[in-house]
C-alpha cells in the first residue's frame, strides 16, 4: 500500500501572486524595509519540524520532486535522473519540492502535529490565509492556497503553500524571520490532494529562475550547486511507525477515509492488527517481524519482502489471539533491512499503557493511542517505559504503582524520575 499526492497552482493564480510579490517587494524597497541585495550564498535547513509533545521518528517523506523536464505529459525527470515528480496534461511542470507528513496525515493536521519553518533568513514578502485547508482532490472552481512568501538577502523568494488555515505566522508583510522560525501548519489548502508543504524557489523577483534545492547530475536549473546546508539522500529507507489496532487501519485520501483504529488492549481470541509505517520502501528489501508473549517466549514470526519503491508506504497483518493466550503485555518486534529493531507492546487479559515518545510523563501524545495511565495504577495493570530511539521519559509528578501492578522500563530507554514515584 502507498501513499502519493499531486497540486497545483494555475497560470492564473501564478500570475496574480506574482503581481501581489512584486507591488510588495517594490512599496518595502520605498521604505527601507527591504535593503539592497547582498551577494551570498542562502543555505536552507529543513522546513518542516515537529510540534512540541511528538517525536514520530521520520515523520514525512518527500513525495515529489522539482521536474526538470519541461515537456509533458508524463515526461519526468527529477534532479537524481530519476522520476519522483509529475506533470500535467495541462501544461503544468511540478516546480516544487513535496513533503508530506506520514503516517496518518489528516490527524497529525488535526493535532497541530507538524510546524512549517523558515528555511532561511528573509523577509516576509506577502502571505495568504483563510481559505479552506481540506482538500483531497484538485479544485472544481477557485481554489486558493494558504501561503507565506520569505525573500532573502540575497534576492531569492521562497514559496511556503498549502498551508493549514489560520495557522499562519503573526508577522506582516516586511517583517522579517529567521532559520527556522515558525511559519505555519501543514495543511491542504488549494489544489492539494492532501496534507503537505509545497516549497518552491526562485533566485529573483522576475520569478522565471526556478531553483532545485537538491543538486544532482540531472538538475538543469542549478547542477550542483545544493542550497541545502545539509542535503539529504536521494532515498532515506525508514520504518517510521509500528503501531497495534483493532481493526484494519485506513489511510484514505479525505480526512473522513482515514481510520487509526489504534488500540493496545485485548482479550482471549480477538484478532490484533499489526501496522508498519514506511518512508522510501526499496525492492529487495525484507523485513523481519516477530511476535513475543509476555514470558518473552517467540510466539510467531515471518519475513516480508519488498519488491516495488513506494514513497510513502504501510501494511498490515492480523493475529487471532488462542482461547487462552498468555496474560500480560506481548511484543511486536521488526528489523527493518540493517536498522536496529523497533518493538512496540500490547495487552492481553489485561490493560496496558505504553510511553513511546519522548518527554513529558504527562504528554498525551508520548503515550501508544493517546492512553495515559491513572495517576495510581491499579493492581493487575501494566506500564511500559518505551520512548522513542534516542528519547526519554521525564516523570515530573506523582505516580503510583499499586501492590500487584506490573511497571517496566525496557532495556536500553531512559526513565527521568524528577517528583515521587511510589511503589507500594
Amino acid at each position: 500500500m502507498h501513499k502519493s499526492l499531486q497540486d497545483e497552482l494555475t497560470p492564473a493564480q501564478r500570475t496574480a501572486i506574482i503581481q501581489q510579490l512584486r507591488e510588495n517587494e517594490k512599496q518595502l524597497r520605498k521604505t527601507g524595509l527591504l535593503l539592497p541585495n547582498k551577494t551570498m550564498v542562502t543555505a536552507f535547513q529543513w522546513p518542516v519540524v515537529q510540534a512540541s509533545g511528538f517525536s514520530d521518528k521520520g515523520f514525512y517523506g518527500i513525495t515529489n520532486y522539482v521536474d526538470q523536464n519541461t515537456n509533458y505529459p508524463n515526461q519526468l525527470l527529477d534532479y537524481n535522473c530519476g522520476n519522483r515528480t509529475y506533470d500535467l496534461s495541462s501544461g503544468y511542470n511540478h516546480k516544487g519540492i513535496d513533503i508530506a507528513t506520514w503516517p496518518f496525515p489528516w490527524k497529525k493536521m488535526q493535532q497541530n502535529a507538524t510546524q512549517i519553518v523558515a528555511a532561511a533568513a528573509g523577509t516576509v514578502l506577502y502571505k495568504s490565509d483563510g481559505n479552506f485547508d481540506q482538500n483531497c482532490a484538485f479544485c472544481s472552481g477557485p481554489c486558493d492556497w494558504n501561503a507565506v512568501y520569505v525573500m532573502h538577502v540575497d534576492g531569492s523568494i521562497a514559496w511556503y503553500g498549502h498551508m493549514k488555515a489560520n495557522s499562519l505566522t503573526a508577522k506582516t508583510t516586511g517583517q522579517t524571520v529567521i532559520a527556522g522560525e515558525y511559519l505555519g501548519l501543514v495543511g491542504s489548502s488549494g489544489n492539494s490532494t492532501g496534507p503537505h508543504l509545497h516549497f518552491e524557489v526562485y533566485t529573483n523577483n522576475t520569478y522565471s529562475e526556478l531553483v532545485d534545492p537538491f543538486a544532482g547530475p540531472c538538475n538543469s536549473l542549478n547542477g550542483n550547486t545544493s542550497w541545502w546546508a545539509n542535503q539529504q539522500p536521494y532515498y532515506v529507507p525508514t520504518l517510521l511507525k509500528v503501531m497495534i489496532h483493532g481493526a484494519p487501519p485506513a489511510l484514505g485520501g479525505c480526512p473522513a477515509s482515514e481510520a487509526v483504529n489504534g488500540k493496545i488492549n485485548f482479550i482471549n481470541g480477538q484478532s490484533v492488527y499489526l501496522g508498519s509505517y514506511y518512508r522510501n520502501q526499496q525492492a529487495g528489501q525484507q523485513i523481519l517481524h516477530k511476535i513475543y508473549r509476555s514470558d518473552n517466549t517467540l510466539y510467531s514470526q515471518w519475513v516480508q519482502n519488498f519488491t516495488v519503491h513506494y514513497g510513502l508506504s504501510w501494511w498490515y497483518y492480523r493475529i487471532d489471539l488462542p482461547p487462552a493466550a498468555q496474560t500480560g503485555m506481548w511484543r511486536y518486534e521488526i528489523t527493518y533491512t540493517n536498522q536496529p529493531s523497533v518493538s512496540t507492546y500490547f495487552a492481553v487479559n489485561t490493560t496496558g499503557y505504553t510511553f513511546t515518545g519522548d518527554g513529558e510523563w504527562n504528554v498525551a501524545t508520548n503515550w501508544a493511542n493517546d492512553a495515559m495511565p491513572p495517576g495510581v495504577l491499579p493492581p493487575g495493570h501494566h506500564i511500559i517505559i518505551n520512548p522513542a530511539e534516542g528519547g526519554r521519559c521525564l516523570l515530573t509528578q506523582q505516580q503510583t504503582i499499586a501492590n500487584g501492578a506490573f511497571f517496566k522500563v525496557i532495556e536500553g530507554k531512559t526513565l527521568r524520575v524528577m517528583n515521587n514515584l511510589f511503589m507500594h
